[in-house]
């Protein structure tokens, strides 16, 4: 099968912490997200933006908590090297 010329393939990406990424987040509200990502030699970046809109509006009103929650993520080298 010939490949897509408007096709983005993000390989290797570690699917233990894009997967808890992603119940955090729709956990507190939001109903969608962009994923943003990067190809590296030795192995692809991945991360997930998203702004108040994308939350349902149950939960708009925590959007600022939903900040401050990710944002006080402490994350390890390695957790760093898998974000953008």
């Amino acid at each position: 099968m010939a490949k897509k010329s408007n096709e983005i393939r993000l390989k290797k990406i570690p699917l233990g912490i894009f997967i808890n990424a992603l119940m955090d987040v729709y956990n507190s509200g939001l109903d969608y997200i962009d994923i943003v990502g990067k190809n590296n030699e030795e192995q692809d970046t991945i991360g997930i933006a998203f702004c108040e809109e994308y939350m349902s509006k149950d939960s708009e009103k925590s959007f600022d908590e939903l900040k401050e929650k990710l944002d006080d993520i402490d994350l390890s080298d390695d957790d760093l090297n898998q974000l953008l």
